[in-house]
């Protein structure tokens, strides 16, 4: 029989959500990576790398997988979200597995791991009021004349980072200062 050496890797993340049960900057996704020898040769020095960078990699190496065998407890792996990755909606991760053959050559495979993040959008304005009573005598009292200065507080409940924040006012005379606020994470 021909030696026929080959190996295969699946990689598996899961996100471990907070308790608002959604993807945040911080959270952590765990990975899970199943190593099998698919040849017909016993493999040795097997060796898990994470080829894009960010994850960090525990356990290994595998000394022996015989033909047919796997391993699915040997590495792990976690990464931290950060705000960029969620702001992109989307997370892609890639590992490579290297084993060495019994004619001292060397077998590699690769899976990467895609995980969905959902953009939760929301945003929540606060408008409050301060009447100035003291515009127009008497000072005790509101008279016509007398003043109200509103100050907005505008606060990005969501995960993802919100751009060209305005505001807008549908009452007739009140006049708006300030600009756009440009990114609100």
């Amino acid at each position: 029989m021909e030696p026929t050496p080959s190996i295969e890797l699946l990689k598996t993340g899961s996100i471990n959500m907070g308790s608002n049960g959604r993807v945040d900057a911080g959270e952590i996704i765990h990975y899970v990576f199943t190593v099998t020898n698919t040849g017909n040769v016993t493999l040795t020095g097997i060796t898990l790398a994470d080829t894009l960078g960010g994850v960090t990699l525990t356990g290994g190496p595998i000394a022996t997988l015989a033909p047919g065998a796997s391993d699915n407890h040997t590495f792990s792996g976690s990464y931290t979200l950060t705000q960029d990755d969620v702001n992109a909606g989307t997370y892609t991760n890639t590992a490579t597995v290297t084993g060495k053959t019994p004619a001292g050559g060397t077998v590699t495979d690769e899976d990467d791991d895609t995980q969905d993040l959902d953009a939760d959008r929301s945003i929540q304005l606060e408008k409050t009021g301060t009447l100035h009573m003291d515009v127009v005598p008497p000072n005790d009292h509101a008279d016509p004349g007398d003043t109200i200065t509103y100050e907005f507080t505008i606060t990005n409940l969501g995960n993802v980072t919100l751009t060209d924040v305005t505001v807008t006012d549908s009452t007739t005379g009140v006049t708006l200062e300030g600009s756009p606020i440009t990114s609100l994470a």
